[in-house]
Parts: C-alpha cells; sequence; structure tokens
C-alpha cells in the first residue's frame, strides 16, 4: 500500500491523489489541508494557487512558492484540531503543525488555516502562523 503522506494512514489513492489530479474535490476543509501539504511535498504549485481564494492568493507568487518548495524536505504533518463541518457552515479552521528541514535544520510551521467553501468547493482563504 502506498500510504499517503499527509499522515492519514490511507493508500494515496483514496486519500489526496485524488483531489490533487482533480478526480474529485476536496470533501472537507481538513481533506483540502492536507492535499495541499501533499502538493507542497510534490512541489505542485498550481494545485496550491487553485485551492486559493481571497487574502491567501493576493500576493501569492508562484514562482517563489516553487522555488522555496525545491529547498524543503517534508517530514512531517501533524493535524491539531479541524472544524466539524456542517451542511450549513461555509467557514471551517484547521489547526497543524508541519516539520520540515531547510538548509539542513528541523522547522515546524505551526498555522491555523482559514478554509471558506464557494460554491460547493473548500478553498484556503488566510492563515495565521502561531511561533
Amino acid at each position: 500500500m502506498n500510504v499517503c503522506v499527509c499522515g492519514s494512514m490511507k493508500n494515496s489513492e483514496q486519500c489526496c491523489a485524488q483531489y490533487i489530479d482533480g478526480e474529485a474535490p476536496a470533501p472537507t476543509s481538513e481533506s483540502l489541508m492536507r492535499s495541499r501539504y501533499t502538493a507542497y511535498t510534490q512541489g505542485n504549485i498550481d494545485y496550491i494557487a487553485k485551492t486559493m481564494r481571497g487574502s491567501a492568493l493576493t500576493g501569492f507568487d508562484p514562482h517563489h512558492a516553487a522555488e522555496w518548495a525545491k529547498q524543503i524536505k517534508w517530514l512531517k504533518l501533524k493535524v491539531i484540531t479541524a472544524s466539524a463541518v456542517k451542511p450549513q457552515n461555509d467557514k471551517a479552521f484547521v489547526e497543524f503543525i508541519a516539520h520540515y528541514l531547510f538548509q539542513g535544520r528541523r522547522q515546524k510551521l505551526h498555522e491555523i488555516s482559514e478554509f471558506q467553501r464557494i460554491d460547493g468547493r473548500w478553498y484556503y482563504v488566510d492563515g495565521r502562523t502561531i511561533e
């Protein structure tokens, strides 16, 4: 079994690959966040850009993001909390820590990401890093 790098312990084909490949939209904010992490591990900046809206997309530089992603060795993703998604809610939050190596040093990105459902699809719209 090819386990997905997002930490879900699911087969990648039944997890993030289907969203990244465009076979299906991510059904929850957490699944979108996990698929975005996986896309970063692959350097798939097109998927990253397609899954952003609002303030997150303002100033997003795909070239810079691609260069940054090439320098990172992603180690693991830990989801701390994820909003329960209810049919009437079009906003959700996911707190996570992404561990990685950059220039030979272990680092982490601890973020609370905000997602919004627009026309039935989830998008990353904002994030706040936690030191």
